[in-house]
């Protein structure tokens, strides 16, 4: 598998998981301070994979993406200089996301 893509708070078992099957693995935690208190019991342990970047959302791009989402929707997302920027062509939403850990 090339890149695992989870989303949520960063377990531990299933990150070892992860990151023994895949050659890339990314985590997107959000949920603001809940994040922040999983990545503080957590993120020690998990710096010892090198294939593991840990990437979270601010919390308010939650209720700010939230309008976007329908039915059928369609979403155009550029990411540049850090930022990225989503669009579903009556919305624009940009979101600087914080990079906890780096491959």
């Amino acid at each position: 598998m090339e890149h695992w893509i989870e989303l949520g708070q960063p377990d531990e078992k299933r990150t070892r998981k992860a990151c023994g099957r895949a050659r890339r693995v990314t985590v997107h935690p959000y949920s603001g301070s809940s994040a922040e208190i999983c990545w503080s019991q957590n993120g020690e342990r998990l710096q010892r994979f090198d294939n593991l970047a840990v990437i979270a959302f601010p919390a308010e791009a939650g209720p700010a993406l939230a309008p976007m989402a329908r039915r059928n929707m369609q979403l155009q997302c550029n990411i540049q200089d850090g930022e990225a920027w989503f669009s579903d062509g009556e919305i624009d939403v940009t979101v600087k996301p914080e990079e906890w850990k780096a491959i």
